[in-house]
């Protein structure tokens, strides 16, 4: 099985060099070398470039390990998707929300030599691909206005995100659209209100730790759409913890769907984001992909 381990130069603030002898270091100790390729990324392009490259001869048993974040993985997700290739995570970003998905607790280089390799799902938003949430409202502008603020001051790191939310919650802006979807037992469902968040969920986290969907799946075949109706900065601040525990979900203004495809549509822009990246529509078409993408387990039986 041939791997192509790709160290996300933007995620964190890792040592990739040293992360990259470690990884030859132990693939040599094991004989091993020959099922292995290194890529260090130079731009926004690169993950994408060097998967293509990869797997455009054969993508059966080859493995794209991701060293990095959500972002890069969603990237590689969109390259992956559909094929006989099989996509990895080695969660080196700085919230890895992915990853809270599966048990990494004694992972080791080692673990990616045999990897249990079973699909799970993804799904379409619009033409592109999503592996793990895609939201609008509040924690979209908070993002939006993170990006902005890093885009000015690198520096800021972390507490570009802290001015961000503070800014975003002194000014609370609601969404007004209409939601149309397919639940799980086949049945049609419509909405239309004023919105603080809209979340649909493949895995059960998203935005630096917050636990959205709790009983999330990635093998299920559906989607766990969470709505927060329009709410008073009072209301919303004491609901913020339990939105980042979990327990958000006996609240009045929330409520959970799980369905298999959904419609969002409105008579203004609409900014939200696909795996932490941003992008405008009036109309939102989503939909599951059931086994959509091949992923490489490294947890232990």
């Amino acid at each position: 099985m041939k791997k192509l381990f790709i160290l996300s130069s933007k995620a964190g603030s890792r040592d990739f060099l040293a992360f990259e002898k470690s990884i030859l270091r132990i693939y040599k100790r094991h004989k091993r070398e020959d099922e292995l390729t290194i890529k260090i990324t130079e731009n926004k392009d690169s993950a994408k470039n060097y998967t293509r490259d990869f797997i455009k001869d054969d993508p059966a048993n080859k493995v794209v390990i991701v060293c990095g974040g959500d972002g890069t993985l969603g990237e590689v997700a969109n390259i992956l998707a559909g094929t006989k290739a099989a996509l990895g995570l080695i969660p080196m970003g700085t919230a890895n929300d992915f990853s809270k998905n599966f048990d990494y607790k004694n992972f080791k280089i080692e673990d990616t030599f045999d990897p249990i390799i079973k699909p799970i799902d993804l799904m379409q938003v619009n033409n592109d691909y999503c592996i793990n949430v895609m939201s609008l409202g509040f924690d979209t502008y908070v993002l939006e206005k993170t990006y902005e603020l890093l885009k000015k001051n690198p520096k800021l790191k972390e507490r570009a995100f802290i001015r961000a939310a503070i800014k975003s919650l002194l000014n609370l802006v609601y969404e007004d659209f209409t939601l149309k979807m397919t639940l799980e037992d086949g049945s049609e469902k419509t909405v239309s209100d004023s919105f603080l968040i809209t979340a649909l969920c493949n895995g059960g986290y998203y935005g630096s730790g917050f636990n959205p969907a709790p009983d999330a799946r990635l093998n299920d075949g559906l989607l766990n759409l969470v709505l927060a109706k329009a709410m008073s900065l009072y209301e919303v601040l004491p609901l913020l913890r339990k939105y980042k525990k979990g327990s958000h979900l006996n609240h009045p203004l929330i409520s959970e769907d799980k369905v298999k495809n959904l419609n969002i549509s409105s008579n203004k822009l609409l900014t939200y984001n696909i795996d932490g990246e941003i992008y405008k529509a009036n109309e939102i078409d989503v939909k599951i992909i059931e086994n959509g993408i091949n992923w490489a387990f490294f947890e232990k039986a």
